[in-house]
Parts: C-alpha cells; sequence; structure tokens
C-alpha cells in the first residue's frame, strides 16, 4: 500500500471501481459519447454511504496538490490512484476534472 492509498482510500476506491480500464464499456451509452458525469453521478446513486468520505478526501487532496503541475497531477491521479482516465482528450487539465468531479459530489 503506498501513500496515497493510505490517504485517500475512497478516493483509490472511486477511481479504481469506477474509473477503471474498462469503464468506457461499463455503461449503455445510448448512442452519446461517454461521459465521466455520468459515471460520477452512478456513483453517487450506487454508494451513498461512500460519497462524503470521498467528497472529503478530494477536497483534501485538491488542496494539498494545488499548485502540482497537471504532468505530475496525472502521474498521481492515474498511477497512485487508479483512475484510467485522460482529461486532456476531453480538453480539461487534471486539476479542472477532479474539480468537475467534486462539484458532481456536491450537488
Amino acid at each position: 500500500m503506498d501513500r496515497y492509498e493510505r490517504l485517500y482510500p475512497n478516493l483509490k476506491y472511486f477511481f479504481s471501481a469506477f474509473f477503471h480500464h474498462d469503464w468506457l464499456y461499463m455503461y449503455n451509452w445510448q448512442g452519446q459519447s461517454p461521459s465521466f458525469q455520468v459515471v460520477v453521478r452512478d456513483f453517487k446513486a450506487k454508494d451513498s454511504q461512500a460519497v462524503t468520505q470521498t467528497t472529503r478526501e478530494l477536497e483534501q487532496f485538491l488542496a494539498q496538490h494545488l499548485t502540482e503541475d497537471d504532468e505530475d497531477l496525472r502521474e498521481i491521479v492515474v498511477h497512485k490512484l487508479g483512475a484510467n482516465f485522460y482529461a486532456p482528450g476531453i480538453g480539461l487539465t487534471y486539476q479542472q476534472w477532479l474539480q468537475e468531479i467534486l462539484t458532481i459530489l456536491k450537488e
């Protein structure tokens, strides 16, 4: 277990369970483009008990990595926390992507 997994166990669970390497194929997109927003809302609906703690951990993570270079942030989010997601592919930095996730979690 590495440092990030110890500090952010719920965030690690969220990313590895909902943004694993097959996340694009786990949903019936009904002709629409895959959307991380749908996945985050699905997490909220399926695991409401974990939402509060995951939200808290994401807030802490963002506060501690606010000035992180985007490539370094990508390394942590993808390789340490298990998110199989390429934020620049949708025109966002990892900081922006994480902020958008946080906004949805707080809805």
